[in-house]
């Protein structure tokens, strides 16, 4: 009887206990859960707890005197007032990561090298470690020439290194970059994502496969500090300053180079000075960008003068002065506007002006005597040559990567301008005369007349378009096509005398048909004068490129090139005046003039590795 008395009383205190656990309000969110289910600071209610053994249902909380055990949970506080209730809302909501802010350049990345990869977008003032960077791109190719024409045994086969072919002088305008040459470009930097040093050697020339000519050792090249600050103007967006001897490029056809042609629709310069960029973030799709800068260049070199007339017995590690007209101190200013529609399609507008107003003459600079200087007509005076333009870069992912540009050039005595711009093949006023203006730059003085200019290119990725919308970057099989042109009309020149419309353009075709190896093919037409077809050549050109990965850095391209060439190519009297000689005073000598009377070559074979880092 005691045992089961014993067992009834512990039977009983367990289901006492299990009602009172059971009648217990539950017990309310944590913050985390608060902070998650709700706005911070605002109580979240306690979800009712209904006792396992109760039939019905809780009673709304509007009649607490039917549910006794809630009766001891105490009310919840009031509502804090509005200035409180925010207060709270921010200290416990969780915080949103900031944006991370970069600050966009109208023209290519003063601080990539000429050719390569990608540029840097970190700017996030945060990352303030000091640390070394070193970038830098190379080419090196071993191109020949194969031709039967022009030798003193018929049918005999000749061989030329480099070849002597129309479009491979870099400063002429029938440059089509098809069998480039030699070039390394190595970038030293110092500093962090707010200040940057760079500093570049280049060189046009490697020395073992060649001769050290000097000229094309351009040794340190740029050095100059890039300052960024990102919340410069607030919330609006950032500035950034290049200050030092650099480089700006604008009109540039490719995504991270100057495109097939290598050149620029809008101009490069290159001077001490600087420049300043204005990054605007105006609404959530678009960002504004205004740049601009001057500068001049560190020294002028002069010519040299006997008896008042240009002489060129320059030794051969000097570089050439100009063509007849002494150069003067160049001043540029440029200026620039623009408007990043998503993050695709980049429109701007520019404006570069280069002018001489200098017309002092320094004897011993020149290494003349006195006596010796030259009459007032040959000294600077006044010049300039002025561009302007507007264009359109589109980064659209499996759209496309496209270019198209329009230049106006208004040119006045250029060959006083020095190489402090470089615009359409022409490094400075003397190159730019030999190429648009070639009746006044045979006689030494002017270079005047205006330029149009409309140059386009568009890239298409077939694997791209098919993958969309998933991110495709060229990691798998994949058919490329690129178009491309420059189109060039010629007006104003004295007397009309060099009036002309010039076209070029072409297509290239990439098959990338496995990870180590793809397949091209190129086409080109180039026209220097659209009313004389003699001046006319075609090349069909051939391509293995072999690599590691499908993307990767680096790329090793054996290329065979036919040339196909109207009648101006093969015959001397006409010659001088398409074809430039590869050697000599920057291709200012050609087959032509030079008496050499020698066919250019049809056959061009090439093999070259290059890589960017």
């Amino acid at each position: 009887m005691l045992r089961t008395m014993r067992l009834t009383a512990f039977l009983g205190t367990i289901l006492v206990a299990s009602a009172a656990l059971a009648a217990e309000p539950s017990k309310p969110a944590s913050d985390d859960k608060a902070a998650e289910s709700g706005k911070a600071g605002t109580p979240t209610p306690a979800p009712t707890a209904t006792p396992a053994a109760a039939p019905a249902p809780a009673a709304p909380a509007a009649t607490p005197a039917a549910t006794p055990a809630r009766a001891a949970v105490p009310p919840p506080p009031p509502p804090p007032p509005p200035e409180a209730d925010e207060a709270s809302e921010s200290e416990a909501a969780p915080v949103k990561a900031r944006k991370k802010r970069t600050i966009g350049s109208a023209g290519m990345d003063t601080q990539s090298t000429t050719i390569g990869g990608a540029v840097d977008l970190g700017d996030a003032a945060a990352e303030k470690d000091w640390r070394f960077k070193f970038k830098g791109f190379f080419r090196a190719p071993m191109r020949l020439g194969i031709d039967a024409s022009g030798s003193l045994t018929p049918g005999e086969m000749q061989y030329h290194a480099p070849p002597v072919v129309p479009d491979g002088n870099y400063t002429r305008w029938s440059y089509t970059n098809l069998n480039p040459g030699p070039w390394a470009e190595l970038l030293f930097q110092y500093g962090n994502q707010q200040v940057m040093m760079t500093t570049s050697i280049a060189s046009y020339n490697i020395t073992t496969g060649g001769w050290r000519e000097l000229q094309d050792q351009l040794g340190i090249d740029r050095a100059f500090l890039t300052l960024k600050f990102p919340e410069a103007l607030g919330d609006i967006g950032g500035m950034a300053f290049d200050v030092g001897i650099f480089q700006n490029a604008y009109g540039a056809a490719g995504k991270y180079d100057a495109g097939e042609y290598e050149t620029y629709v809008i101009g490069r310069t290159r001077m001490a000075g600087v420049t300043a960029t204005a990054d605007l973030e105006v609404a959530d799709d678009v960002k504004v960008i205004f740049e601009g800068g001057g500068g001049a260049k560190v020294d002028q070199q002069y010519q040299r003068y006997e008896s008042g007339a240009a002489t060129y017995d320059y030794p051969t590690w000097m570089p050439y002065p100009g063509n007849k007209t002494q150069q003067g101190t160049n001043i540029l200013v440029h200026g620039h506007a623009g408007a990043l529609l998503r993050g695709v399609l980049m429109a701007q507008a520019h404006y570069i002006g280069s002018f001489v107003k200098d017309k002092r003459w320094n004897v011993g600079t020149t290494g003349g005597t006195s006596g010796t200087f030259p009459a007032d007509g040959t000294v600077p005076g006044y010049g300039y040559i002025q561009v302007a333009g507007i264009d359109l870069k589109l980064n659209g992912g499996w759209m496309g990567d496209g270019y198209l540009g329009y230049s106006y050039i208004k040119a006045k005595n250029a060959l006083t301008i020095n190489d402090s711009i470089e615009v359409l093949h022409s490094q400075g006023g003397w190159q730019f005369t030999q190429n648009y203006f070639p009746t006044e730059y045979a006689a030494g003085v002017g270079g005047n007349g205006e330029i149009h200019t409309i140059g386009g290119q568009y890239t298409f990725s077939l694997a791209g378009f098919m993958m969309r919308p998933r991110p495709f970057w060229g990691q798998a099989v994949d058919v490329t096509i690129r178009p491309y042109f420059m189109y060039n009309k010629v007006v104003g020149t004295p007397g009309g005398a060099d009036d002309v419309t010039k076209f070029k353009g072409g297509l290239d075709l990439l098959y990338s048909f496995m990870p180590m190896m793809a397949a091209g093919l190129r086409l080109d037409s180039v026209n220097p004068n659209m009313d004389n077809s003699e001046q006319t050549f075609y090349v069909v050109s051939p391509r293995l490129v072999f690599r590691s990965e499908f993307v990767t850095h680096e790329a090793v391209v054996l290329q065979y090139s036919f040339y196909k060439y109207g009648a101006a190519y093969t015959d001397p009297a006409k010659s001088a005046a398409v074809m430039p000689w590869p050697y000599g005073q920057y291709g200012t000598w050609s087959i032509g003039s030079a008496g050499l009377n020698m066919q250019p070559d049809k056959h061009v074979l090439s093999l070259w590795a290059q890589m960017w880092w």
